[in-house]
């Protein structure tokens, strides 16, 4: 019987240093991943992940010593594009207040991820280059990259992560504060009243017992508002300051805590409604006997004190701001026993600027029956 020889310690050593090497080879991965919230236009609220196994993946170097990641699957196109500023080579580190990549003014580095028929004409944003190495003709080989970005100023965020031939493990997913109401032209929530909006904010990560982890939430807002739910409800002011909302994540499972923060603003865009009472259109009106009464009301602005009325001439009337109602008689009046046409403009303006004009048209006679 033949015995085994016991194997030299240095032996050992190489055969364990091989299989340490190829178990930290295998590590490395190609991945594009990224969650999207509510409202963001590029990836649509969605969740995606695509793998070198499903998806091919092109890194290649563009202008101004950007880098471009492009990513084709059988059903989907992505192309990721990373600058630091003022075109200086994009190393490991932190990059803030990114611009669209093509455009973006100095001393701002570039981001811009799109594809699928769906761009962003302007960004902000910010990424974390966590790995990048080059071969010796200054190509990248690996590439670690996280990346958040907002089209057209807007608080959707997209959140993504891109992994090329790296063993930077992919990073948890981050915790931020998704808006439910819809904003305004001015990006901010249209006030509902007096008051301002219910602001309705939600967590991105909603877990229970049953999904095998126990969160505890805790919300703070500027306006003194606090919340230990999921979702968080508020009154926020209408006016120029912005409120802030803190959250708070602590999994009770693991004793780690994440913190996240939003800022919401309250505008009134929207302009007063003017209700013509008298006269009715086409209605015939003798001199003296033209009485016109208005009804203005706006949804945020309860203290709209005076309109402005054209016929003919240019009058400022009263207006009760209780009950936005108005009612005066008016001399003007043509000197014929024929109808005349008129027109009577009522413009009314709001505290924030919005404005609106109705316009009622009759028949005014001058009243010979005197």
């Amino acid at each position: 019987m033949t015995a085994f020889a016991r194997p030299h310690r240095g032996l050992l050593f190489i055969l364990l240093a091989t299989l340490m090497a190829a178990g930290s080879a295998s590590a490395a991965q190609t991945v594009l991943t990224y969650v999207s919230d509510p409202g963001d236009y590029i990836g649509g609220g969605q969740e995606a992940t695509f793998t070198a196994a499903d998806s091919s993946f092109i890194v290649y170097p563009t202008y101004n010593n950007g880098q471009v990641v492009s990513v084709n699957s059988s059903s989907h196109w992505w192309s990721l594009s990373f600058g630091a500023a003022d075109d200086q080579v994009l190393v490991a580190g932190s990059y803030e207040n990114a611009e669209r990549f093509a455009f973006k003014s100095p001393g701002h580095p570039g981001i811009d991820f799109f594809g699928d028929g769906r761009g962003c004409n302007t960004i902000t944003g910010r990424f974390d280059v966590r790995e990048i190495e080059r071969d010796a003709s200054g190509q990248v080989v690996k590439l670690a990259i996280d990346f958040e970005q907002h089209c057209e100023g807007g608080p959707a965020a997209l959140f993504g992560q891109v992994r090329y031939n790296s063993d930077v493990p992919l990073s948890p997913k981050p915790l931020h504060v998704t808006l439910i109401n819809p904003l305004n032209y001015a990006s901010c929530v249209e006030a509902t009243g007096a008051r301002g909006a219910l602001i309705n904010a939600v967590a991105s990560e909603v877990f229970d017992a049953q999904g095998g982890r126990q969160l505890k939430y805790s919300w703070t807002a500027s306006t003194g508002a606090t919340g230990d739910k999921p979702q968080f409800k508020f009154q926020a002011p209408l006016g120029l300051a912005p409120a802030n909302i803190a959250l708070t994540v602590l999994d009770l499972t693991n004793g780690t805590t994440r913190t996240a923060t939003k800022s919401v603003c309250v505008s009134d865009t929207t302009p007063p409604r003017i209700t013509i009472l008298r006269p009715a259109p086409g209605e015939l009106v003798h001199e003296d006997n033209v009485v016109l009464e208005v009804q203005i009301d706006d949804v945020a602005d309860k203290n709209i004190t005076s309109y402005e009325a054209d016929l003919g001439l240019h009058v400022v009337s009263p207006l009760n701001p209780r009950t936005g109602h108005s009612r005066q008689r008016l001399q003007e009046a043509p000197r014929t026993d024929a109808p005349v046409p008129t027109t009577i403009t009522v413009r009314a303006q709001d505290a924030s600027g919005n404005f609106t004009t109705q316009t009622v048209t009759f028949s005014e006679v001058f009243d010979s029956r005197r």
